[in-house]
């Protein structure tokens, strides 16, 4: 018989630094410590521990400091979490739901499909594209091949022969279009009209 039965319990997620739910479980939250009687919780300093309000919104804690406990004298085994209280939130948003992202070209999505079109800044575009086919192409002919048509594209830029270099260029990197398709809209605004 568990003698903290009696106490107010609420229903809580462990949130871990990367937005994704850790654990799930039943919680008695007491000033600084949430203490959890259940020994399977996945829980880890800097975590959060988040609680439903009645009003809708979530109660945020970082975790400091998790302890097991095991069982002792009829104290079943469980977790005194140490928190910190961070704040209120809306349902899944704020704390560790908080998404950062920075970048040439960086997206997120969250159980979404992406269309978009990244433009790339032209003044590294050649830089940047040599580097991308550099990382993304495994086969080291087509590699070179494709570097090199990039290093001609950027020799023909606003010349007659500009075209011609693209044309070529895009011959080589068709079959590994992943890698390029960031940098097409750029390269297609430089085609003359």
């Amino acid at each position: 018989m568990n003698p903290f039965a009696d106490f107010p319990h609420s229903d809580l997620q462990v949130v871990a630094p990367d937005g994704t739910v850790r654990s799930t479980a039943r919680g008695i939250f007491s000033g600084k410590q949430v203490t959890v009687f259940d020994a399977s919780l996945q829980v880890l300093a800097g975590d959060e521990v988040r609680r439903t309000l009645p009003n809708g919104t979530e109660e945020a804690f970082e975790v400091t400091d998790p302890q097991f406990n095991d069982d002792f004298h009829g104290i079943p085994a469980h977790f005194n979490i140490g928190v910190r209280r961070k704040g209120t939130f809306e349902a899944g948003k704020g704390g560790n739901y908080s998404i950062h992202v920075t970048g040439q070209n960086a997206r997120v999505n969250l159980h979404s499909t992406d269309n978009s079109t990244n433009v790339v800044n032209e003044t590294n575009l050649f830089a940047e594209m040599a580097s991308a086919v550099q990382k993304g192409v495994a086969d080291e002919d087509s590699r070179l091949a494709i570097i090199q048509a990039i290093a001609i594209m950027k020799e023909q830029e606003g010349k007659s022969g500009f075209k011609q270099a693209y044309r070529d260029f895009m011959g080589l990197a068709a079959d590994h279009l992943g890698v390029i398709l960031p940098f097409l809209p750029a390269l297609a605004g430089m085609l003359p009209g």
